[in-house]
C-alpha cells in the first residue's frame, strides 16, 4: 500500500477534532498537498525549506502565540476544507498546532511527524531559504 493510500485512509478515519500523523516524504510532497512550515526564520535558514511550502511561523520566541492571527493568515494560503500538512523541526509543535486547528474546525489536518529532522535522516532534500531568491 502506498503512502498516499495510507494517508487517504487515515484522513477518512478522522473526526472533525482529529488530525492524521504522517512522515514527510518525497511521495507526500509529490502529491501536491500544501505544507505549512510553522518553524522560525532562523530554523528555515539553518535547514532549508520544502519547495513550495507556506512559511508561516506559529510560536513566537517567547513560546507565546496568536491562534486567531495565525488562522487569519493561514486562510490566505489554504482552503480549510482541503487537506494540508503542518511541519516543524521534530513534529512536537506541529502536533500541537494540528490539534488546535482540528479543534477549530479545520478538516483533514496532517501533522508531519518527526518533522524536518526525520525527513532529513530519510534522505529528503530541502531547498535553501529564502526559497526562490
Amino acid at each position: 500500500m502506498s503512502v498516499i493510500a495510507i494517508w487517504f485512509g487515515l484522513l477518512s478515519a478522522c473526526s472533525a477534532a482529529d488530525y492524521a500523523n504522517l512522515p514527510l516524504t518525497d511521495e507526500l510532497i509529490a502529491s501536491g498537498i500544501t505544507i505549512v512550515d510553522i518553524r522560525t526564520e532562523p530554523e528555515w535558514q539553518e535547514t532549508g525549506v520544502v519547495p513550495g511550502s507556506v512559511l508561516l511561523t506559529f510560536y513566537r520566541n517567547d513560546r507565546s502565540y496568536d491562534l486567531e492571527g495565525f488562522i487569519t493568515e493561514l486562510r490566505r494560503h489554504i482552503d480549510p476544507a482541503q487537506e494540508f500538512a503542518i511541519l516543524c523541526r521534530r513534529g512536537n509543535r506541529s502536533a500541537r498546532v494540528s490539534a488546535m486547528l482540528a479543534e477549530r474546525g479545520f478538516r483533514s489536518v496532517i501533522n508531519l511527524s518527526g518533522g524536518v529532522q526525520a525527513a532529513g535522516k530519510n534522505g529528503l532534500h530541502l531547498v535553501q531559504y529564502p526559497a526562490g531568491e
